[in-house]
């Protein structure tokens, strides 16, 4: 999979969150919560949290963008 690809799909898929630990592990999920914009469609200041197990994390950006078209695939199927 190139990462053009890995874009496309995380685009594609509106409401998953790209999150660094600040350690070099990433995640993508979805579980969490947010204020609503006051504005649809059109960027605001938010607060977002994000519950995200210990097995979610993958030491690179591509790693976690697989294991999370992995995880959607095998949900699918």
């Amino acid at each position: 999979m190139t990462d053009t690809e890995r874009l496309n799909w995380l685009e594609e898929n509106e409401g998953l969150a790209l999150v660094s630990d600040d350690f070099g592990n990433w995640a993508v999920v979805t579980d969490g919560c947010q204020n609503v914009p006051l504005e649809p469609g059109k960027p605001s200041d938010i607060t977002t949290s994000f519950w995200i197990e210990k097995k979610q994390w993958r030491p690179s950006v591509r790693e976690a963008i697989d294991a999370a078209i992995q995880g959607e695939d095998e949900q699918n199927a």
